[in-house]
């Protein structure tokens, strides 16, 4: 085999190694900044699922896969249901941005908060677009003529698995999203995820139930381990329709699940609500009145527009959800929404200019061990940063 030959064979191994420094770069950049917390809880999920990308796509599954076009169909569907949605879980990206230089990381925040980029950005990330890409790609490289390219031209098998890993990473990025700006809620996700298991698992219906090979590609090879090619291709379609469909079943069940309970939740809230606000304005007339008209409401010295800017650097976002900060939908800390109204800051500060600059320059000194990293602020970045907090009420 050429060296030419054996990078192509190997350009799973190669990339995932090469992707893998970076990763660790970026964890050594965040645990030098005492960040490692937001990388810790998602290390598991990106190693066991570079251990199974590596098993599914690399020598010797890769060669039963091109033998059999069963095995073919369930590296397509290990790449789909297993590899992609544990690499959503792992937010490789997040760490990956650390591993860029100081230089690089304001210029990626300069340009996400360009206009144009924030078009795109909505368009390209639009639960319909990403249904379509995803539902597209698995029905496009399941054609005949494109499957047979792919089996026997390296390139257009690469593109083939590209398509299905990126289209299912966005796919599984709509399905789990954790932050509550979500682009769809729990009932919109099941229809989201049922819809296009309905579509995708059409092709293993016809695979299974076909009286005739669709796929000729593969030739008579599976003849080698004792089954015919019609045999072959109706064990691929019970993959990819019944077992497949089985695995969507039990995401689109625990989806509605997740929806019914969060309506009898908003349900109970909507009873209180008579309630709440009575008890608000009484509460609003009692001691505590007087504490809370106490929150700073004067001027702050600093500039809120370098503010936000020294935010996106220092990468807030990538532990709290900051208003008005692209990209900042980070859950390891509290939501900054209308913290210029808080009372006390962490718990234990009055919500004052000057208490939220000490507490951003070293959050260690007032709450030992809580996850907040001191990010080495000079008094310049505080004040920004704090002018830009108080602009949120």
């Amino acid at each position: 085999m050429s060296w030419i030959a054996r990078l192509s064979a190997d350009y799973v191994s190669l990339s995932i190694m090469l992707f893998t420094l970076v990763y660790a770069r970026g964890a050594y950049e965040l645990s030098a900044r005492g960040m490692f917390r937001c990388v810790a809880s998602t290390l598991p999920a990106y190693v066991i699922g570079v251990l199974v990308t590596l098993a599914i796509l690399e020598r010797p599954f890769a060669n039963l896969a091109h033998a059999l076009f069963s095995a073919h169909m369930l590296q397509h569907l290990v790449i789909i249901l297993i590899c992609a949605p544990l690499f959503v879980l792992a937010r490789p990206m997040f760490v990956v941005f650390w591993a860029t230089p100081a230089t690089a990381r304001r210029w990626l925040g300069r340009v996400a908060n360009l206009q144009l980029f924030r078009a795109t950005r909505g368009f390209a990330t639009s639960p319909i677009t990403i249904w379509i890409a995803f539902v597209g790609a698995f029905a496009l490289w399941h054609l005949p003529g494109l499957y047979a390219l792919a089996l026997r031209n390296e390139a257009a098998h690469i593109l083939e698995h590209l398509c299905f890993f990126v289209s299912a990473y966005g796919f599984w990025w709509i399905v789990m999203s954790r932050s509550s700006r979500a682009k769809l809620d729990y009932g919109g996700r099941a229809l989201f995820v049922a819809t296009a298991a309905t579509l995708s698992g059409l092709p293993g219906a016809l695979m299974l139930l076909a009286s005739r090979r669709l796929y000729a590609a593969h030739g008579e090879s599976a003849a080698q381990f004792g089954l015919s090619s019609l045999e072959d291709q109706q064990i691929a379609g019970l993959l990819m329709w019944i077992i497949a469909g089985f695995a969507y079943t039990a995401i689109v069940l625990a989806l509605t699940y997740r929806w019914l309970k969060e309506s009898d939740r908003r349900a109970s809230a909507a009873a209180l609500t008579t309630f709440s606000t009575v008890l608000a304005v009484c509460l609003a007339s009692s001691a505590g009145q007087s504490e809370a008209l106490e929150s700073w409401s004067g001027p702050v010295d600093g500039d809120p527009a370098r503010g936000a800017a020294e935010i996106r650097d220092v990468g807030c976002g990538s532990c709290h959800m900051i208003p008005g900060i692209a990209g900042a939908d980070g859950l390891v800390g509290p939501p900054l929404d209308f913290i210029s109204r808080r009372i006390y800051l962490a718990g234990v500060l009055r919500n004052t200019p000057q208490n939220m600059m000490a507490w951003l320059q070293d959050p260690q000194k007032f709450v030992p061990g809580n996850a907040m990293p001191n990010m080495n602020l000079s008094e310049e970045q505080s004040r920004n940063i704090t002018a830009y907090l108080y602009t949120l009420k």
